[in-house]
This record gives C-alpha cells, structure tokens and sequence, in this order.
C-alpha cells in the first residue's frame, strides 16, 4: 500500500515538473472534441479516477480555458464524459460549453483544422485542473 502511494506520488512528481511539455491537447472545431496526449492520459489514468467527466471553463485571471475531472457539483452542470477510443488508442471529450471553436476564437487560432496545445497541470483549493495554455505567438 505505502509502495503504491509513493509510485503514484513520483510518477505525479515526474510528469508535473519535469515532463510538462509532453502534457498537451489537440482541440478539434469539426467536432468539439479534445484529445489527450498519450502521456497527459497515462499522468490521469495514475490518479485512478475510473469513470471520468471532464468540466470546461474560463479562467478569468489568465484569460485561458481549463478543464478538471470528476468535480463535485452540487446543482446541475455541464458535464463530458471521458471517451477512449480503441482503434487510436487514444482518449478524450467532446466539449458542449465552451466549444472548441469559442477557446479557438479566444486563442485567436485557426478554425478550420485541429490545434495541439500545451497543458498545464495547476492545483488550486486542493483542486487540480488542467489549464489550455495558448501558443507563444498568440499570446
């Protein structure tokens, strides 16, 4: 047990810091979908979080969009669910609100082909989220 939660917690360690720039999303306008890289789904898979659903939104300070699994919602709210695809072999959402195509608008980013961005792991309230950072030469 105290092996495993040390495993967890390095593995943590090693994508949030050293390995961030491997950590990103291609966000796809044709339909609203944004796909994790395949280290990005390895760093959620080793969090356990099982059945996951994926909540977009707006961070005001930064004026980038973000995402967090499995929050804890008391009213209704907008949520994706998590989607792996056997024959890519890859996961990730179809986000309703906000869509691909308004973050595209807000990053001031080509709507007509699919985008791969950086993400960054933060944590704030004990909550952690995913932030959708914009390119260098949009910024």
């Amino acid at each position: 047990m105290m092996m495993t939660r040390f495993r967890k917690w390095l593995y943590r360690l090693i994508y949030c810091r050293l390995l961030s720039g491997c950590l990103w999303v291609i966000l796809d306008p044709q339909d609203n979908s944004v796909t994790f890289s395949k280290s990005l789904f390895r760093f959620i898979e080793v969090m356990g979080l099982g059945e996951c659903k994926a909540y977009v939104f707006h961070i005001p300070k930064t004026g980038m969009y973000g995402f967090t699994l499995n929050p804890a919602f008391k009213t209704p709210t907008q949520l994706n669910n998590l989607q792996y695809n056997k024959k890519y072999k890859c996961a990730g959402f179809i986000s309703l609100v906000p869509t691909v195509n308004r973050i595209l608008y807000d990053y001031n980013l080509s709507h007509s082909s699919k985008v791969k961005l950086r993400v960054k792991v933060m944590k704030t309230n004990g909550i952690i989220y995913y932030q959708i950072c914009r390119k260098k030469s949009s910024q």
